[in-house]
């Protein structure tokens, strides 16, 4: 056996794994694949009895890693042979992994990792090695073989010893794939990448795509490059690829324009490899460098681009619903007045077009109901409404940009809001009370994504901040709402020094009287019966959080919530003491801040969806709508149908799903 050392500190090492992006880490083996001349890369993803994601395995074809690479291969970070290299070894592909830090993105997947590799040696032999590795030993690759072979040329790599893989089995990570590898699988049909039993195939997902010459001046020197866009007919995708002049990305920026659209867009320049990283300074000096001048040019073309494109949208949507029968304007405009009056409806209606029913009576009935707001200036009738419930900013810009006023649009939107989460509390009840139903709704699987874009049923003050992340991430983003920055940068532990992940961080809307509120929500599947054990889970959380003095802000109260359907008679007992507020468990007392608060709260679901229920009495009466348990299943059909179970959407209670 040999040993390869990394040249690298081990603090750089667990900073370039990335490790709290897994699909990132596959994405990055996957190109080394490609890179690799492969033409078939299996990407498979290994299970737990839960049917949770506890490993991955990644295979091809390609030319493997002969022995005489492997001590070069991973004794650096950086120096990669394909830095110079001006394609693949075997077909002349363009290469991605050109900085040598592909391998070390292989630790966000497993704790343990192997490269089991076939490849021709230079003497014309067939040979194959094995490279392992551990966590806790980062910097250390061992290394077996070579010895003789007769399978094909290929490496197999495979992670194991992580239990928080859960995302990698998701619709949104074969997006992501799918649109970081399209650009590449487009111009290359004779390759197959797999992905969790899918095959990975960009151009059958291929809605509409536009190709623009960019070009912007800095320094003096004009420069050019191309922005491809490719809008997805089913993806949820929205990104912004910085690619070299082959098409392959360098980085992808962190935001992107026209949240009404699912797309990617491909930036295509020669030089953007000599400005790998760069694009988070550029992003804000965007008239100071070369790299920003672009990027200043990318966003200005996108939102041209996108607002051609919802002007067609508009056309395409009300040549339908006249060949429906369901558009309430008969002939053409004869007077100006008319025709201004037609074309606000056009742009209210189309704008809208999400919340319209879909049955074509409903529809012809709304568009009507429309017509005549419009003619009849309901924004009166609006103010109200808008107090309490409006268009989602992004909708609200869109409108802001055609219109002068968005109060017509908001009237529908708020009878659309109140009845969807009308709607989704009966969805909620089915799903945590019915003894059938409950048994297919497992916490993270379904509950934890679902209510990620339900929060407002624990309140309307309340947005997220964080997502089953650990408590580190926690005090972090705290602080980011103190405006202060983070002194101490040892991980936060629980009192036995063990991690914890909490499920939702949630915080107030807007501070009040100068003090800030944060919600800790603990979710439990409807079939677990919460008892001591969940009870001192989250406790200790609470504990961990009063220990630390970077949390004990004298102005932030700190509230914990066990949200579960069933507790056992001990927890019970805890909920209702003699001289506490009913579910009170725990409030410490702490002396070095005495104006801070930390208490843990058990919360049932039929206390939150009472309290919920009560907020949207008013509007319920006013709409005199009482959904159905088809409406509720409709509910998560049209707004979860990615996440909910199938056997619950059928109504089928038969089958079992994970906790």
């Amino acid at each position: 056996m040999v040993r390869i050392k990394l040249e690298a500190g081990n603090d750089l090492v667990q900073r370039l794994a990335y490790e709290n992006d897994p699909v990132k880490a596959v994405i990055e083996l996957v190109w080394n694949s490609l890179d690799a001349d492969a033409h078939a890369v299996d990407v498979t993803l290994h299970r737990n009895q839960a049917e949770g994601v506890i490993g991955v395995e990644i295979t091809d074809n390609g030319h493997g890693m002969a022995p005489e690479e492997l001590a070069t291969a991973f004794r650096w970070v950086g120096n990669s042979w394909k830095r110079k290299a001006q394609g693949s070894k075997g077909e002349e592909r363009p290469l991605h992994g050109r900085l040598g830090q592909g391998r070390l993105r292989a630790f966000a997947l497993g704790t343990q990792i192997s490269w089991d590799t076939v490849a021709d040696s230079t003497d014309g032999k067939r040979l194959k090695s094995i490279i392992r590795a551990n966590s806790a030993s980062r910097n250390d690759f061992d290394s077996t073989g070579p010895t003789n072979t007769d399978a094909r040329t290929g490496t197999k790599f495979l992670a194991a010893g992580r239990d928080s893989l859960d995302r990698l089995d998701s619709n949104r990570a074969l997006d992501r794939v799918t649109a970081t590898l399209a650009p590449y699988l487009i111009a290359r049909p004779d390759i197959d990448v797999t992905y969790n039993g899918t095959r990975v195939q960009p151009r059958d997902n291929i809605e509409d795509e536009t190709t623009y010459d960019l070009e912007w001046e800095h320094d003096g020197v004009t420069r050019s490059a191309v922005l491809r866009i490719i809008e997805w007919k089913d993806a949820n995708e929205r990104s912004i690829h910085l690619c070299d002049g082959a098409g392959v990305p360098v980085d992808t920026l962190d935001t992107a324009p026209a949240a009404d659209f699912q797309y990617s867009a491909y930036v295509v320049w020669d030089e953007m490899p000599q400005h790998h990283n760069e694009w988070i300074l550029a992003s804000l000096e965007t008239t100071s460098s070369v790299l920003g001048v672009l990027i200043n040019e990318i966003d200005r073309v996108l939102q041209a681009h996108f607002e051609a494109r919802r002007a067609q949208r508009r056309r395409e949507l009300v040549e339908d619903w006249k060949s429906g029968n369901v558009y309430p304007y008969d002939g053409e405009p004869m007077t100006e007045e008319e025709k201004v009056e037609r074309a606000t409806f056009d742009v209210v209606a189309t704008s809208i077009r999400r919340h319209i029913p879909k049955t074509r009576q409903q529809k012809k009935l709304t568009l009507g109901l429309l017509r005549e707001s419009i003619q009849q200036r309901p924004s009166d009738v609006s103010a109200l409404l808008d107090e309490y419930v409006g268009l989602p900013a992004d909708e609200r810009e869109q409108l802001d940009r055609l219109l002068n006023r968005t109060s017509l649009s908001r009237v529908i939107q708020a009878s659309s809001n109140v009845t969807n989460r009308l709607e989704f509390l009966r969805a909620l009840e089915l799903m945590v009370f019915d003894p059938e139903a409950s048994k297919m709704v497992g916490e993270r699987a379904h509950l934890h994504q679902i209510l990620e874009s339900e929060l407002w049923v624990f309140g309307e003050q309340h947005n997220l901040m964080i997502s089953e992340r650990g408590l580190t991430a926690v005090l972090g983003r705290h602080l980011e709402v103190l405006g202060e920055t983070r002194r101490d940068t040892t991980p936060v532990k629980l009192l036995d020094g063990k991690q914890a992940r909490v499920d939702l961080l949630l915080s107030a809307a807007a501070t009040e009287h100068d003090r800030n509120r944060h919600l800790v929500v603990e979710l439990k599947a409807p079939k677990i019966v919460a008892g001591l054990k969940e009870l001192t889970q989250i406790k200790a959380y609470a504990k961990a959080v009063a220990r630390d003095p970077q949390f004990a802000s004298t102005t932030t109260e700190w509230d914990f919530w066990l949200v579960t359907s069933k507790i056992d008679d001990d927890v019970r007992q805890e909920a209702n003491q003699v001289g506490r507020e009913r579910g009170l468990v725990f409030q410490p007392d702490l002396p070095d801040a005495p104006g801070a608060k930390v208490r843990v709260w058990v919360r049932d679901w039929g206390q939150i969806i009472d309290d919920a229920k009560r907020r949207l009495d008013y509007f319920q009466k006013s709409l005199q709508h009482d959904p159905s348990l088809d409406d509720a299943r409709d509910y998560l059909r049209r707004h979860h149908g990615d996440v909910i179970p199938l056997g619950l959407l059928a109504g089928d209670q038969s089958s079992d799903q994970e906790n």
